[in-house]
């Protein structure tokens, strides 16, 4: 009952952000992941989940797919404002989900930063994972790049899902032994 209101709470805000003329960015997800961070279990999600995730490539790969997918007819959510954090990811989802959280949509795909990718699919499925590069141009950011390697390796030991790795990074093509079987 708690996220139905939740959601109540953000849809009327962004009605009042879109009567303000503006977007809101992350604000929705922010507020939400703030009072219930477990809120992404909430969501029902009856369509394929995609994320491309990488220090660099990511907003256009990502693009690409979902451009992809809506000029074959398909309906197709996507955060292509760029908002890649938890909070982002939320953000698009509170926009697009009914009071009971429902998604309707044939495909949900997302840029995901490469540091929460574990956050954002702890509690909230993923179908497949694209992992495009590691480069060390974000460090102020994420820290050392093995860092970043090591957390997404430790999520894939869990992940069942479909992973397209890019093999021409070395870096990312390592993490083919990494996924469960």
């Amino acid at each position: 009952m708690k996220d139905f209101f939740i959601i109540l709470i953000m849809k009327i805000l962004n009605i009042i952000l879109k009567i303000c003329r503006k977007k809101g960015g992350n604000l929705l997800g922010k507020i939400a992941f703030d009072w219930d961070e477990n809120i992404f279990k909430y969501f029902k999600v009856n369509c394929p989940v995609i994320a491309v995730t990488a220090t660099n490539g990511k907003t256009m790969t990502n693009n690409a797919i979902g451009y992809t997918f809506k000029t074959a007819g398909k309906k197709v959510i996507s955060n292509t404002e760029g908002n890649n954090m938890e909070t982002g990811i939320l953000s698009t989802l509170l926009k697009n989900c009914t009071l009971t959280g429902k998604i309707k949509a044939d495909y949900l795909v997302f840029e995901v930063d490469e540091g929460y990718v574990p956050v954002v699919f702890k509690d909230f499925r993923l179908d497949t994972l694209v992992v495009l590069d590691f480069f060390r141009d974000q460090l102020d950011r994420n820290g050392e790049v093995e860092s970043l390697i090591l957390k997404i390796n430790e999520f894939l030991k869990t992940y069942t899902g479909n992973l397209v790795l890019n093999n021409d990074d070395p870096n990312v093509a390592r993490l083919r032994t990494s996924q469960s079987k």
